[in-house]
Protein backbone atom coordinates (compact mmCIF):
# COMPACT_ATOMS: atom_id res chain seq x y z
CA UNK A 1 0.00 0.00 0.00
CA UNK A 2 2.71 2.23 1.03
CA UNK A 3 4.45 2.09 -2.39
CA UNK A 4 1.82 3.00 -4.29
CA UNK A 5 0.83 6.33 -2.24
CA UNK A 6 4.16 7.23 -2.72
CA UNK A 7 4.71 6.55 -6.58
CA UNK A 8 1.44 9.11 -6.37
CA UNK A 9 2.97 11.67 -4.75
CA UNK A 10 6.51 10.93 -5.68
CA UNK A 11 6.86 14.60 -6.95
CA UNK A 12 6.05 16.28 -4.04
CA UNK A 13 7.66 14.21 -1.77
CA UNK A 14 11.10 14.25 -3.90
CA UNK A 15 11.23 18.01 -3.71
CA UNK A 16 10.90 17.90 0.28
CA UNK A 17 13.63 15.41 0.67
CA UNK A 18 16.05 17.51 -2.17
CA UNK A 19 15.79 20.03 0.40
CA UNK A 20 16.09 18.86 3.33
CA UNK A 21 19.09 16.36 1.86
CA UNK A 22 20.78 19.56 0.51
CA UNK A 23 20.48 21.12 4.01
CA UNK A 24 21.87 18.08 6.04
CA UNK A 25 24.75 17.99 3.70
CA UNK A 26 25.77 21.22 3.82
CA UNK A 27 25.62 20.77 8.07
CA UNK A 28 27.93 17.94 7.58
CA UNK A 29 30.53 20.52 5.62
CA UNK A 30 30.57 22.24 9.06
CA UNK A 31 33.23 20.41 10.90
CA UNK A 32 35.58 20.96 7.90
CA UNK A 33 34.97 24.00 6.87
CA UNK A 34 35.45 25.27 10.51
CA UNK A 35 38.84 22.91 10.81
CA UNK A 36 40.07 24.91 7.48
CA UNK A 37 39.23 28.11 9.28
CA UNK A 38 41.14 27.42 12.55
CA UNK A 39 44.16 26.30 10.75
CA UNK A 40 44.17 29.01 8.57
CA UNK A 41 43.46 31.71 11.30
CA UNK A 42 46.37 29.78 13.36
CA UNK A 43 48.77 30.20 10.00
CA UNK A 44 47.48 33.53 9.43
CA UNK A 45 45.15 33.47 6.02
CA UNK A 46 42.12 35.15 7.80
CA UNK A 47 40.73 34.81 4.36
CA UNK A 48 39.98 31.33 5.44
CA UNK A 49 37.35 32.24 7.67
CA UNK A 50 34.86 32.85 4.32
CA UNK A 51 34.62 28.52 4.04
CA UNK A 52 33.17 28.70 7.44
CA UNK A 53 30.94 31.87 6.89
CA UNK A 54 29.17 29.97 3.10
CA UNK A 55 28.78 26.48 4.67
CA UNK A 56 26.86 28.11 7.58
CA UNK A 57 24.85 30.40 5.70
CA UNK A 58 24.14 27.61 3.16
CA UNK A 59 22.80 24.83 5.61
CA UNK A 60 20.68 28.20 7.45
CA UNK A 61 18.99 28.94 4.18
CA UNK A 62 17.94 25.48 2.79
CA UNK A 63 17.10 24.00 6.78
CA UNK A 64 14.35 27.05 6.77
CA UNK A 65 13.61 26.40 3.49
CA UNK A 66 12.57 22.82 4.11
CA UNK A 67 10.81 23.46 7.17
CA UNK A 68 8.46 25.73 5.59
CA UNK A 69 8.13 23.36 2.60
CA UNK A 70 8.00 19.48 5.01
CA UNK A 71 4.45 21.01 6.20
CA UNK A 72 2.79 21.79 3.09
CA UNK A 73 4.24 18.62 1.39
CA UNK A 74 3.00 16.43 4.33
CA UNK A 75 -0.14 17.45 5.49
CA UNK A 76 -1.68 17.01 1.92
CA UNK A 77 0.40 13.21 1.71
CA UNK A 78 -1.75 12.79 4.77
CA UNK A 79 -5.05 14.15 3.54
CA UNK A 80 -5.33 12.41 0.67
CA UNK A 81 -3.98 9.19 2.10
CA UNK A 82 -6.91 8.91 4.75
CA UNK A 83 -9.16 10.20 2.78
CA UNK A 84 -8.65 6.83 0.21
CA UNK A 85 -8.30 4.94 2.86
CA UNK A 86 -11.64 5.43 4.55
CA UNK A 87 -13.13 5.11 0.95
CA UNK A 88 -12.10 1.64 -0.10
CA UNK A 89 -12.54 0.31 3.34
CA UNK A 90 -16.37 0.96 3.53
CA UNK A 91 -16.61 0.27 -0.39
CA UNK A 92 -15.61 -3.32 1.26
CA UNK A 93 -18.00 -3.11 3.99
CA UNK A 94 -15.53 -3.26 7.07
CA UNK A 95 -16.74 -2.53 10.57
CA UNK A 96 -17.02 1.64 11.15
CA UNK A 97 -15.16 0.69 14.30
CA UNK A 98 -12.52 -0.86 12.78
CA UNK A 99 -12.14 1.43 9.72
CA UNK A 100 -11.46 4.00 12.26
CA UNK A 101 -8.79 2.57 14.28
CA UNK A 102 -6.97 1.81 11.10
CA UNK A 103 -7.06 5.19 9.87
CA UNK A 104 -5.98 6.24 12.86
CA UNK A 105 -3.17 3.81 12.45
CA UNK A 106 -2.64 4.68 9.03
CA UNK A 107 -0.73 8.05 9.93
CA UNK A 108 1.78 6.30 10.68
CA UNK A 109 2.65 5.66 6.96
CA UNK A 110 2.74 9.48 6.36
CA UNK A 111 4.72 9.86 10.00
CA UNK A 112 7.26 7.27 8.24
CA UNK A 113 7.71 9.57 4.80
CA UNK A 114 7.91 12.70 7.28
CA UNK A 115 9.92 11.90 9.50
CA UNK A 116 11.96 8.56 9.06
CA UNK A 117 12.57 8.48 5.84
CA UNK A 118 14.56 11.96 5.82
CA UNK A 119 16.07 10.61 9.04
CA UNK A 120 17.44 7.31 7.50
CA UNK A 121 18.58 9.57 4.70
CA UNK A 122 20.20 11.80 7.37
CA UNK A 123 22.14 8.72 9.17
CA UNK A 124 23.12 7.41 5.71
CA UNK A 125 24.40 11.30 4.62
CA UNK A 126 26.09 11.50 8.22
CA UNK A 127 27.82 8.35 7.64
CA UNK A 128 29.13 8.26 4.15
CA UNK A 129 30.27 12.22 4.89
CA UNK A 130 31.91 11.47 8.26
CA UNK A 131 33.55 8.16 7.17
CA UNK A 132 34.52 10.02 4.19
CA UNK A 133 36.13 13.15 6.08
CA UNK A 134 37.63 10.59 9.09
CA UNK A 135 39.57 8.47 6.25
CA UNK A 136 41.17 11.71 4.74
CA UNK A 137 42.08 13.31 8.03
CA UNK A 138 43.43 9.74 9.66
CA UNK A 139 43.05 6.36 7.76
CA UNK A 140 43.16 4.28 11.23
CA UNK A 141 40.53 5.51 12.90
CA UNK A 142 38.37 5.44 9.83
CA UNK A 143 39.09 2.03 9.77
CA UNK A 144 38.36 1.66 13.58
CA UNK A 145 34.89 2.76 12.66
CA UNK A 146 34.78 0.14 10.19
CA UNK A 147 35.39 -1.94 12.36
CA UNK A 148 31.84 -1.15 14.39
CA UNK A 149 29.45 -2.12 11.18
CA UNK A 150 29.18 -5.98 12.06
CA UNK A 151 28.60 -5.79 15.62
CA UNK A 152 26.16 -3.10 14.96
CA UNK A 153 24.42 -4.80 12.31
CA UNK A 154 24.21 -8.05 14.70
CA UNK A 155 22.66 -5.76 17.46
CA UNK A 156 20.03 -4.13 14.94
CA UNK A 157 19.31 -7.02 13.50
CA UNK A 158 18.04 -8.79 16.53
CA UNK A 159 16.15 -5.43 17.16
CA UNK A 160 14.01 -6.21 14.03
CA UNK A 161 13.05 -9.62 14.82
CA UNK A 162 12.07 -8.40 18.60
CA UNK A 163 10.04 -5.47 17.61
CA UNK A 164 7.73 -6.51 14.57
CA UNK A 165 6.73 -9.22 17.06
CA UNK A 166 5.95 -6.29 20.00
CA UNK A 167 4.40 -4.14 17.37
CA UNK A 168 1.98 -7.06 16.06
CA UNK A 169 0.71 -7.11 19.89
CA UNK A 170 0.45 -3.48 20.28
CA UNK A 171 -1.11 -2.80 16.94
CA UNK A 172 -3.76 -5.91 18.03
CA UNK A 173 -5.01 -3.88 20.72
CA UNK A 174 -4.79 -0.59 18.86
CA UNK A 175 -7.52 -1.76 16.46
CA UNK A 176 -9.77 -3.29 18.85
CA UNK A 177 -9.71 0.56 21.26
CA UNK A 178 -12.62 2.29 19.42
CA UNK A 179 -14.58 -1.00 20.14
CA UNK A 180 -13.74 -0.77 23.60
CA UNK A 181 -14.03 3.12 24.71
CA UNK A 182 -17.64 2.62 22.21
CA UNK A 183 -18.53 -0.11 24.74
CA UNK A 184 -17.14 2.16 28.25
CA UNK A 185 -17.01 -0.84 30.71
CA UNK A 186 -14.62 0.62 33.26
CA UNK A 187 -12.71 -2.60 34.03
CA UNK A 188 -12.49 -3.39 30.25
CA UNK A 189 -11.11 -0.02 29.63
CA UNK A 190 -8.13 0.08 32.23
CA UNK A 191 -6.79 -3.16 31.25
CA UNK A 192 -6.77 -2.02 27.74
CA UNK A 193 -4.67 1.40 28.64
CA UNK A 194 -2.65 -0.62 30.98
CA UNK A 195 -1.76 -3.52 28.14
CA UNK A 196 -1.34 -0.76 25.77
CA UNK A 197 1.43 0.63 28.02
CA UNK A 198 3.01 -2.62 29.10
CA UNK A 199 3.67 -3.28 24.99
CA UNK A 200 5.13 0.11 24.80
CA UNK A 201 7.51 0.10 27.47
CA UNK A 202 8.43 -3.69 26.14
CA UNK A 203 9.57 -2.04 22.76
CA UNK A 204 11.08 0.74 24.26
CA UNK A 205 12.97 -1.34 26.83
CA UNK A 206 14.07 -3.42 23.17
CA UNK A 207 15.35 0.07 21.69
CA UNK A 208 17.30 1.32 24.86
CA UNK A 209 19.22 -2.49 25.19
CA UNK A 210 20.11 -2.17 21.65
CA UNK A 211 20.83 1.36 22.23
CA UNK A 212 23.47 0.56 25.43
CA UNK A 213 24.99 -2.30 23.08
CA UNK A 214 25.97 -0.10 20.45
CA UNK A 215 27.52 2.74 22.82
CA UNK A 216 29.71 0.52 24.71
CA UNK A 217 31.44 0.01 21.07
CA UNK A 218 31.60 3.45 20.41
CA UNK A 219 33.18 4.33 23.68
CA UNK A 220 35.99 2.42 22.91
CA UNK A 221 36.02 3.64 19.34
CA UNK A 222 37.02 6.98 21.59
CA UNK A 223 39.50 5.41 23.21
CA UNK A 224 41.04 4.46 19.75
CA UNK A 225 40.91 7.74 19.02
CA UNK A 226 42.67 9.65 21.69
CA UNK A 227 45.26 6.72 21.71
CA UNK A 228 45.73 7.59 18.35
CA UNK A 229 46.12 11.26 18.23
CA UNK A 230 48.19 11.18 21.69
CA UNK A 231 50.91 9.96 19.38
CA UNK A 232 51.11 12.37 16.87
CA UNK A 233 52.43 15.48 17.52
CA UNK A 234 52.39 17.07 13.96
CA UNK A 235 48.81 17.12 13.84
CA UNK A 236 46.76 20.75 13.60
CA UNK A 237 44.39 21.69 16.05
CA UNK A 238 41.77 22.12 13.27
CA UNK A 239 42.62 18.56 12.11
CA UNK A 240 42.24 17.27 15.93
CA UNK A 241 38.62 19.47 16.04
CA UNK A 242 37.74 17.85 12.62
CA UNK A 243 38.44 14.18 13.54
CA UNK A 244 36.29 14.51 17.01
CA UNK A 245 33.36 16.68 15.24
CA UNK A 246 32.92 13.87 12.77
CA UNK A 247 33.49 10.77 15.16
CA UNK A 248 30.08 12.37 17.04
CA UNK A 249 28.58 12.79 13.74
CA UNK A 250 29.45 9.21 12.96
CA UNK A 251 27.71 8.36 16.36
CA UNK A 252 25.12 10.56 16.04
CA UNK A 253 23.73 8.94 12.66
CA UNK A 254 24.58 5.63 14.58
CA UNK A 255 21.91 6.87 17.26
CA UNK A 256 19.37 6.84 14.45
CA UNK A 257 19.42 3.21 13.58
CA UNK A 258 17.26 1.55 16.75
CA UNK A 259 14.40 4.11 16.24
CA UNK A 260 14.49 3.50 12.55
CA UNK A 261 14.21 -0.40 12.67
CA UNK A 262 11.71 0.01 15.29
CA UNK A 263 9.50 1.85 12.80
CA UNK A 264 10.09 -0.23 10.02
CA UNK A 265 8.89 -3.46 11.73
CA UNK A 266 5.63 -0.57 12.77
CA UNK A 267 5.43 -0.31 9.07
CA UNK A 268 5.69 -3.81 7.94
CA UNK A 269 2.89 -4.82 10.19
CA UNK A 270 0.58 -1.67 9.30
CA UNK A 271 1.43 -2.98 5.63
CA UNK A 272 0.01 -6.49 6.19
CA UNK A 273 -2.97 -5.31 7.92
CA UNK A 274 -4.42 -2.40 5.45
CA UNK A 275 -3.23 -4.35 2.50
CA UNK A 276 -5.36 -7.42 3.97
Amino acid sequence: MVTAFVKAHLGQLCSAYAVSMAGSLAGQLYPLATALAINGVLEGRYAAIGWLIACHFSALVLEVAAKMLDTRVFTRVYADLAGSFVRRAHEEGQDPSLIAARSALSREYVTFLERDVPAALFAAIGLVVSLSALFWLDTAIGLACLGLVLPLLAINRWLARHSLALNRRLNDRLEREVDVLRRGRAGTVERHFRALGAWRVRLSDAEAKAFGAMEISVILLFVVALMRLAGQEATQAGDIYAIFAYLWKFVAALDQVPPLVQQLAKLRDLNERLAG
